[in-house]
């Protein structure tokens, strides 16, 4: 190994400075027709979802979706995690016949659909949740091979079964269903390009995916991403927001871009969460009052108890203990949210963030528009990459369900409405008709 001193590493060139951009992803081979493996050591594998459209539900029937998801993920155990992913995509391509009988009904059709595509904005909209499942962190040498090869296949049998009665629970309900491998690295491939020639890439073999997956180079700015042809634009929860309700998001999905939404859900255990609740009583209890107060209250410990901040300090405590008394019904987690925003501009990068944060305003979510940490937000949105979540809220698994990325307005019936019909009244007025549901702003 050659160390290069602080001089030379000053006046080297950029292209010796930077590193390969597959270091990126942690996806390392494919193991099975839906299983990949991890750099890290874990594994995980992918579902689509087809998603509820909540127009048409009222609050008991969402309420009941909600807990019907709270008791799907509530066997997840720890060393899991679940990634949801939302992912908006512009440009519909409308059902219409190659030709049509009547020329005016030809004419009427093609007038009427170039001018939905050049000013209705038509967006496509789809569902992934991606499950891994991670060893705990002990020293490589600390394992025999025999020992590392037993856990191993243990990972990868807890991950089958957790996959199997994940999709047996919500394949009904949501329409999950585990994708295979090709699909699998599709998905990724256009997550790290962001291009439509991403998602349709052929996987070449099982090894080196990482190396697959990368297309495109990626540059990092003061204040955003260039990855390929692409402006790529992090956003970051800071807080958890004031309420949780289903569709609590949703005004992102209305965005004229390409986006990407993202949240990760680690649980932990009982014990997990007793000890974060105690390291927390312990500097609330400590900081509750200022250094110089309380050298100023010499041995009046009592009139530390009366000042506002003290007050407020217990009010935390408080609610500490409505969460211990909890734990037994509910547990805790992790959770975790960011938005990609991709444009073909800086100009229309920038003017997309106003609408980003009014849509978290109304959402009463704190978010930050990241700058140097645009780059750590990209990494995090790949699973495996926990250790770039500088952003993690310990969160309810009965919040974390009324949160999860499960709706999606319905497209109906693939055969339903195949072609766009006209009809002439006996006044000879023209009439066009067609189904709402097939496709939507």
């Amino acid at each position: 190994m050659t160390r290069v001193n602080s001089e030379q590493l000053e006046y080297m060139p950029w292209f010796a400075k930077a590193g390969a951009a597959c270091s990126i992803i942690p996806i390392s081979r494919f193991v099975n027709d839906h299983i990949f493996a991890l750099k890290g050591g874990g594994y995980g594998c992918l579902f689509s979802l087809d998603g509820i459209d909540e127009e048409g539900l009222t609050d008991q029937e969402l309420d009941a979706e909600t807990r019907s998801i709270e008791g799907a993920l509530r066997g997840l155990p720890e060393g899991s995690c679940l990634y949801q992913y939302t992912r908006v995509r512009s440009g519909f391509e409308l059902p219409r016949k190659a030709n049509y009988a009547n020329p005016v009904t030809q004419v009427f059709v093609g007038d009427r659909l170039a001018f939905l595509e050049e000013t209705a904005g038509l967006r496509r909209i789809d569902l992934h949740w991606c499950l891994t499942l991670e060893p705990p962190k002990v020293s490589s040498l600390a394992h025999k091979p025999q020992v590392h090869a037993a856990d191993t296949s243990r990972l990868l049998a807890n991950l089958e079964k957790m996959a199997t009665l994940l999709e047996g629970h919500s394949a009904s309900s949501l329409g999950l269903k585990r994708l295979k491998k090709n699909v699998i690295y599709q998905f990724f491939s256009y997550l790290f390009n962001l291009e439509e020639w991403a998602a349709e890439d052929e996987l070449r073999g099982d090894d080196g995916v990482d190396r697959q997956i990368v297309k495109s180079p990626v540059e990092w700015h003061s204040d955003h991403l260039t990855i390929g042809r692409r402006y790529v634009q992090m956003f970051s929860l800071q807080t958890t927001p004031e309420a949780s309700r289903p569709c609590l998001f949703s005004g992102l999905t209305t965005l004229d871009c390409d986006s990407v939404l993202c949240t990760t859900w680690r649980p932990k255990s009982t014990t997990a969460a007793r000890s974060e609740i105690d390291a927390q009583e312990k500097f609330i209890s400590f900081f509750k009052v200022g250094v110089l107060t309380r050298v100023m209250s010499g041995r009046d410990f009592a009139s530390l108890e009366t000042g506002a901040g003290a007050r407020a300090a217990n009010t935390q405590v408080d609610d500490l203990g409505e969460v211990i008394r909890s734990l037994d019904k509910k547990a805790q987690g992790e959770f975790s949210l960011r938005f990609l925003v991709a444009a073909r501009s800086v100009e229309e990068l920038h003017s997309l963030a106003p609408a980003v944060h009014r849509a978290f305003v109304d959402a009463r979510a704190q978010v930050m528009e990241e700058t140097l940490g645009n780059l750590s937000a990209f990494y995090a949105m790949f699973p495996g990459n926990h250790k770039f979540n500088v952003f993690p809220m310990w969160l309810a698994e009965d919040h974390h369900a009324r949160l999860s990325s499960i709706f999606a307005p319905h497209l109906g019936h693939p055969y339903s409405c195949i072609e766009i019909a006209t009809q002439e009244a006996w006044r000879g007025f023209m009439y066009y008709h067609g189904s709402q549901q097939t496709f939507s702003r």
